[in-house]
């Protein structure tokens, strides 16, 4: 019976040390991985490499360019996120237009976008709804800090259904 008992005991603890050495704090971490299908995310001061359609991304939120964009009388708001030479623009327009951006305002989001990154040679602009709903969350998720599980999966197709071709 004794046997048993310290059998047993060297057991619990050998369960509690390995459970306790096996805890997961994210506090102070500075690089996450996730597997996602493929895909994965690091973090890199808010900056996400993903291999996605076998190429790597750098998704990035675009603070700079935001507002320059929004010093744009036309514009209430934007969101732009970038990924390595192409930038996605969401605005909200101060009329209220969803159906559309004209072309003249386009094309002065698109110059304001290559002024603030002169890496950036194709800029894609919507003021569709949905599309500046879910280029919010995606910027929320990106700054955040954390890894976002099927984010590039999720982005990719936003854009694939707001920009056909664009990748």
């Amino acid at each position: 019976m004794k046997r048993i008992s310290l059998q047993m005991l060297i057991l619990i603890m050998t369960v509690l040390l390995f459970t306790g050495c096996n805890t997961y704090t994210d506090e102070g971490a500075e690089t996450y991985q996730v597997n996602n299908d493929g895909a994965q995310i690091q973090k890199i001061n808010q900056e996400y490499t993903s291999n996605s359609y076998n190429q790597t991304s750098r998704i990035h939120v675009d603070e700079n360019a935001e507002d320059q964009v929004e010093m744009l009388n036309e514009v209430q708001s934007a969101t732009v996120i970038t990924i390595q030479k192409k930038a996605y623009v969401a605005v909200v327009l101060e009329n209220g237009d969803t159906d559309g951006v004209p072309g003249d305002l386009k094309e002065k989001i698109s110059q304001q976008i290559k002024v603030t990154d002169e890496s950036i040679t194709d800029v894609y602009v919507s003021s569709n709804a949905k599309f500046v709903v879910s280029m919010t969350d995606y910027k929320e998720q990106l700054q955040s800090g954390r890894p976002i599980v099927g984010l590039t999966k999720d982005f990719n197709a936003t854009i694939e259904g707001n920009f056909p071709g664009s990748r």
